[in-house]
């Protein structure tokens, strides 16, 4: 009973631990290697590489030793100096020689980028110039059909109104012979009726 209390206590503290676990880093020094409990006093148990990524677990009373969780899962414990929280050069390293080489190859290649670039610029500037006269061309053509189009409505309107006087004068002719024949009629009629200006001398 007295074994299944401390089990469990053990386990609790375990479990205490691993939820305060909090990431750090291997110091930049050669390999290094852990013990199996907080102090000088315990024996080495294996190592781990500089620059390697750790998992704190706790810290003894001291303060001068921590338990870490290992990348393959084992636990051991480390000198407190020996960790930190920042990524260690070791991780950066790969990115840090990536970068070097692209900033190496932009210096190297600078008049390449530099030729690449206005050469770019250039062919921008082409289409746009391009583009420009295309759209001059196009309003100009505009320009021109609205002109033509402008001459032939004002031919049409000119058109209608010669039209409309040689009507008004047609008009007019037609009248005034209408007018002429009437008079013209009206001074024949009676000559060529003598039946009623007997009549009339009669009645005289």
């Amino acid at each position: 009973m007295k074994k299944q209390i401390i089990i469990t206590l053990l386990s609790f503290i375990t479990l205490v631990f691993y939820v305060n676990a909090a990431d750090k880093y291997v110091t930049e020094e050669d390999d290094i290697y852990l013990r199996r409990g907080p102090g000088v006093q315990y024996a080495y148990s294996t190592s781990v590489k500089a620059g390697d990524k750790v998992t704190e677990l706790e810290k003894s009373a001291d303060g001068k030793f921590t338990l870490i969780k290992l990348p393959n899962g084992r636990s051991a414990w480390i000198e407190s100096t020996k960790l930190k929280d920042q990524l260690s050069l070791r991780a950066l390293l790969p990115t840090l020689e990536a970068r070097l080489e692209e900033y190496k190859d932009k210096v190297e290649n600078a008049e390449k980028y530099k030729d690449q670039a206005v050469k770019e610029y250039v062919e921008k500037l082409q289409n746009a110039e391009q583009t420009i006269e295309n759209l001059q061309n196009k309003n100009n053509e505009l320009e021109q059909l609205n002109t033509n189009q402008g001459i032939k409505l004002e031919s049409m309107l000119n058109q209608m109104d010669d039209k409309r006087r040689d009507l008004i004068i047609t008009w007019f002719t037609y009248g005034g012979l209408v007018a002429g024949g009437g008079f013209l009629l009206g001074l024949i009629l009676p000559a060529i009726m003598p039946g009623r200006r007997k009549k009339d001398r009669w009645m005289n």
